[in-house]
């Protein structure tokens, strides 16, 4: 279950932020073999792309469905603009917001970071990937 896997990447030994810790978390989940560099391209868009800006768990989520789902590219697969447009709108409806500011305004506690919104992150794209599956 994906939404346990995040919390294995979620904690002081990874030191992940919340869109590392979703594509960490699908590669190991869903056996994505991705490599250590691929892994590292989710660096910068913790943090709402570092300006708390679209939250990081997006970002992260959405690389997923685009790795997970892409046959050739953007624009010969467009299911995956279909099911990023779904993820979001869900994620959005769920938790009120996409902003990153905005959601740790409302969500964020200092003992727990950004775990609402990874956990909520990981519920959605994980119910994502199984309607995908028949997309």
């Amino acid at each position: 279950m994906l939404k346990e896997m995040v919390k294995k990447y979620w904690n002081d030994e990874y030191d992940l932020n919340c869109a590392e810790c979703l594509i960490y978390a699908a590669n190991e989940e869903y056996d994505l073999k991705l490599s250590h560099e691929t892994l590292k391209t989710m660096a910068a868009f913790g943090g709402g792309m570092a300006v708390g800006d679209v939250c990081g768990v997006i970002s992260g989520s959405i690389a997923v469905i685009g790795i997970m789902f892409t046959e050739v590219s953007g624009h010969k697969t467009p299911a995956v603009r279909d099911m990023t447009r779904e993820f979001i709108k869900i994620f959005k409806e769920r938790l009120g917001s996409n902003n990153c500011i905005e959601l740790r305004k409302q969500y964020r506690k200092s003992e727990d970071g950004c775990i609402v919104m990874v956990e909520t992150a990981s519920e959605v794209l994980e119910k994502i990937i199984q309607k995908g599956k028949g997309w």
